[in-house]
């Protein structure tokens, strides 16, 4: 075989091995994003159960020996003077704990201290998530929006145009869902591809 037929050979492997890598990603994005709604929908039903039954200052029944973790937004306060790398990665930790309390008010805080920084674009998108997992649509549809608006060139824009997409569809609003996911689709990104597999299994 000529050494250019190798090497196109070669290349092609490599590009399929480089495609089922991103592949794999996705995959493992996804059930994260499904373990994280799964757990959401297990603190609410834990947090109206306590609410209903009189809140912290209730006696708590003998069946309830370990409490639950508290979710208090004082846990992602980090000094004044940190970076805004740490002050990021701070409310993305509690983001992997699932302390979706927590991480909103820490993300949030992020933004205070950092409205135009290098991560500002990535804490509108994990709050819109958040709002989207409370089923709070307009206020994830807002997240979304101002990313896309104020950070044009970021890296998270075609993730927050597939979930603004999503969120349009939840709403109720299937047209302008369609045509949001549409234009996305017609690009070469992974969202584009979650965004065609959406439009053909709901449309």
């Amino acid at each position: 075989m000529p050494a250019s037929a190798e090497s196109d050979v070669y290349s092609q492997i490599r590009s399929l091995q480089e495609e089922i890598a991103t592949l794999r990603g996705l995959v493992e994005e996804q059930s994260y994003e499904l373990k994280q709604l799964k757990q959401l929908q297990l603190d609410n039903y834990m947090d109206l159960d306590r609410r209903l039954s009189g809140g912290a200052n209730s006696v708590a029944p003998a069946a309830s020996v370990e409490p639950l973790p508290a979710k208090s937004p004082s846990r992602a306060v980090v000094a004044d003077n940190a970076s805004e790398a740490d002050v990021y990665k701070a409310a993305y930790d509690l983001l992997n704990q699932k302390d979706f309390a927590g991480a909103e008010s820490a993300f949030k805080d992020h933004l205070t201290r950092f409205p135009s920084g290098d991560f500002a674009s990535n804490s509108h998108y994990w709050l819109g998530k958040i709002a989207m997992l409370k089923k709070d649509y307009p206020q994830a549809k807002t997240w979304f929006t101002d990313l896309i608006a104020n950070f044009p060139a970021a890296a998270k824009v075609p993730d927050a145009q597939l979930d603004l997409g999503k969120v349009y569809f939840l709403m109720g609003d299937k047209v302008k869902a369609k045509s949001l996911l549409s234009q996305l689709a017609a690009g070469n990104t992974d969202a584009a591809r979650l965004a065609s597999k959406f439009i053909s299994d709901n449309f």
